[in-house]
């Protein structure tokens, strides 16, 4: 019972979490921020929707169809161009390319990730090589499953009221 409860509490708190990221990815300006919101965005509901497999799956997948929209517009829209703009600003400045390579190394991880042929992007992931940008690798937002076992929970819980129920008997002996 207090696990069902649980879980009924992780899956609203789930749902909140990704309908919160979507609202702060519609009002991003920043590229990068509105890539990492939708992405966070996208794997609660997966984790609300694998909380509650019961749950309506329509508006499931139309959130999910939104937020792929939203992120092909952005890696089109913005990203591309925000990636040229630090490579451009990054081969003009001798003094400090490392302040406009990271952020395009971090933009490219996203555009490598979601839109790997597109022919622009990998034009500007050759620049970005060139100016020897060190491009990190793509980080995605670790799903609720592999954080949260149901079956280990039960199992633990066994576990602890075996132990209690030993010491209290442990107890009750040296008492007596």
């Amino acid at each position: 019972m207090f696990r069902r409860w649980a879980e009924a509490r992780m899956y609203r708190r789930t749902v909140q979490i990704a309908v919160s990221a979507l609202r702060r990815a519609s009002r991003a300006a920043d590229a990068l921020e509105k890539l990492k919101l939708l992405d966070l965005a996208e794997q609660k509901l997966k984790d609300a929707l694998w909380l509650d497999p019961e749950a309506s799956q329509d508006g499931f997948q139309t959130g999910l169809e939104e937020i792929q929209r939203s992120r092909r517009e952005t890696l089109s829209n913005q990203a591309l161009r925000a990636v040229e703009r630090l490579v451009d600003a990054a081969s003009a400045d001798p003094g400090d390319p490392d302040a406009f390579l990271r952020p395009a190394g971090e933009l490219l991880a996203f555009v490598s990730h979601y839109a790997p042929e597109e022919a622009n992007a990998q034009v500007l992931s050759a620049r970005f090589r060139d100016l020897g940008g060190q491009q990190p690798p793509y980080q995605p937002v670790t799903p609720l499953r592999e954080q949260y076992r149901r079956s280990s929970a039960g199992i633990g819980c066994a576990v602890f009221l075996v132990g209690l129920s030993v010491a209290l008997v442990v107890f009750h002996i040296v008492l007596q």
